[in-house]
């Protein structure tokens, strides 16, 4: 016996009718809703980089505190500049004027459980187009770490 057999004709209608019912708002909501999750490459993680790897190599780093401003004035990597969401306006110009063609720029926050560096290093991606940014594996506390033992 087939579903068909089983169900009447006016059945399968009305179920058709109710799922079409329920798909369509819901394909609106996620495609105009405000506060809808982006799906596309703008929305990919930042690949991560180690102290090390940050730090070793040729060329130069920018680094990016992404904590807040109170947070960055207890402490952060020598030359680090301050921009997090909550400030963006005002920190922005100061990482424009010492970005340069060729530096890598390293966003870091408090530690690997800090969504705030990934936020911010998209966000540098997504509105200056820069493809050299990455995210500072462990964060500050990765940072601190580095420091404590060096010889």
């Amino acid at each position: 016996m087939t579903l068909f057999r089983i169900l009447p004709a006016r059945a399968l209608s009305q179920a058709a009718w109710l799922l079409l019912a329920a798909w369509v708002p819901a394909l609106l909501t996620a495609m105009w809703h405000p506060r809808r999750p982006t799906w596309g490459p703008e929305n990919a993680p930042v690949a991560e980089v180690t102290w090390s790897q940050a730090s070793g190599g040729a060329g130069q780093v920018l680094w990016i505190d992404a904590r807040s401003a109170t947070v960055f004035a207890g402490g952060h990597v020598p030359g680090a500049l301050s921009l997090n969401e909550a400030e963006w306006e005002q920190g922005l110009p100061a990482v424009v004027k010492a970005w340069r063609p060729g530096v890598k720029i390293v966003v870091y926050c408090d530690d690997r459980a800090c969504e705030a560096s990934q936020s911010v290093a998209r966000r540098l991606r997504r509105e200056l187009g820069l493809d050299e940014v990455s995210v500072l594996k462990g964060g500050w506390r990765a940072w601190l770490e580095a420091q404590h033992s060096k010889p």
